[in-house]
């Protein structure tokens, strides 16, 4: 009998090591492939208000020079092939690169039932309303919009506005040339694998989204 329990004692030891080095590994933050700064700034002379596209592209590289995010924006005019459909007046959207493949996952929409649900619903989209008035005044929905994730920090500013039009009050109504920055940098402790939510206070409807 006494064996018979010693032998009890030594499973039952080892299942719990076992345990306890499986909970250890999974909770270990997930080790993202580290970047290579990137600034990049482009003006535009129109918007989507007349017709015409705005292209911009970037490739976020590794250390070695390659790809690991291509980093693309367009807005509502664009009709070319593209992971997602891109709408407002300029939206950026964040795709994993694996060799010569663009993955289809919008990197820029967070983890939540509403940003999954459709290309349009997330921060990486511009609306030239959110550029004015009560709109301007929340952070991370405005004209500077951060987002983090895969152990780096990736900044959108707008700068250099320019209105085509105002409404009948004289209120600017038309986004017309304006300037995109962009700038990448390695952060450790952006650990998520898509967008962390802005902990900023969300504008209401008719600002967002």
């Amino acid at each position: 009998m006494e064996r018979q329990w010693k032998d009890r004692s030594i499973v039952s030891a080892s299942a719990f090591v076992v345990v306890v080095a499986a909970c250890a590994t999974s909770a270990q933050p997930q080790i993202w492939p580290p970047i290579t700064p990137l600034s990049e700034t482009r003006t535009f002379l129109s918007s989507a208000s007349t017709g015409v596209d705005t292209p911009f592209v970037a490739q976020i590289r590794d250390a070695m020079g390659v790809s690991l995010y291509q980093l693309e924006c367009h807005n509502g005019n664009y009709e070319g092939d593209s992971p997602i459909s891109f709408s407002g007046d300029f939206q950026c959207g964040l795709f994993v690169v694996k060799g010569s493949a663009v993955l289809l996952e919008n990197l820029l929409a967070a983890d939540t039932r509403d940003e999954q649900s459709t290309d349009w619903w997330n921060r990486g989209r511009l609306r030239a309303a959110q550029l004015l008035g009560e709109c301007s005044a929340y952070p991370e929905y405005s004209a500077s919009r951060h987002f983090r994730l895969r152990g780096m920090l990736i900044e959108f500013r707008f700068t250099d506005i320019e209105w085509e039009s105002a409404n009948s009050v004289g209120t600017p109504s038309r986004l017309g040339a304006f300037t995109f920055r962009l700038d990448v940098t390695a952060d450790d402790s952006a650990n998520s694998s898509a967008s962390e939510v802005p902990t900023a206070p969300q504008p209401p409807e008719s600002c967002y989204p």
